[in-house]
């Protein structure tokens, strides 16, 4: 897949009325489609802000950010219609129910076919059964599952996961886990993943480190 996001010299920063708070400067790093990444570090460095970048949601105070898309340079704009987007939180639409919100990224779209496809991918995550359950009525580790079909229903370049497994047990973890990794590897999404769960990140093909104002490649 000819994705890539690329960060050159990237700094940010936050000003507020006690002063400026500066997360990282001068920081370069790139993510490549078919590949996956994880993003390391301890809280309050910015892991969170960096995946915002990456994702086009922020713009960086210094330095480029440059997005590809089957070999063209695209605007941030472009590469948020490109990508899937999975939270901690789960973020899912407390009126739609499971195959609804499944669906709901095609609809947006205008595929006459999104509610087969939403359904093709509630097999996928054994969760057919559900399909007219609401959020409320599902567990955090259903719910996490459904906030994971979505983000790959439309089969995007890009997967961006904060903390998808933050409010999970270890079990559900796993099990997240290997369907985020599944799909990436049968979609060709680049999938990108912040994350404090050292055994989620060993699962990447590639790792950053994120400390105060500093970065390392460790795999």
């Amino acid at each position: 897949m000819d994705h890539k996001i690329e960060l050159k010299d990237v700094g940010h920063y936050f000003d507020t009325p006690h002063g400026r708070i500066s997360l990282f400067d001068k920081l370069s790093l790139s993510f490549s489609g078919g590949s996956t990444h994880a993003i390391v570090g301890p809280s309050g460095v910015g892991k969170s802000s960096l995946l915002s970048l990456a994702a086009g949601l922020e713009l960086p105070r210094l330095g480029e950010i440059i997005f590809t898309c089957d070999g063209e340079q695209i605007s941030p704009v472009k590469l948020r219609q490109r990508s899937g987007f999975v939270f901690q939180q789960f973020h899912l639409m407390q009126e739609l129910d499971a195959i609804g919100n499944i669906a709901l990224p095609l609809r947006l779209n205008g595929n006459k076919q999104a509610y087969d496809i939403a359904r093709e991918w509630l097999k996928k995550i054994n969760l057919d059964d559900r399909a007219n359950h609401k959020p409320t009525q599902l567990s955090g580790g259903e719910q996490q599952r459904v906030a994971i079909a979505r983000a790959f229903v439309s089969n995007p370049a890009f997967i961006f996961a904060d903390e998808p497994t933050g409010n999970l047990d270890e079990a559900t973890s796993n099990n997240v886990a290997d369907l985020m990794f599944d799909f990436a590897k049968e979609t060709g999404s680049a999938l990108i993943i912040v994350t404090h769960s050292s055994a989620l990140a060993e699962r990447a093909d590639n790792c950053f480190a994120l400390s105060e104002a500093h970065l390392e490649k460790i795999k």
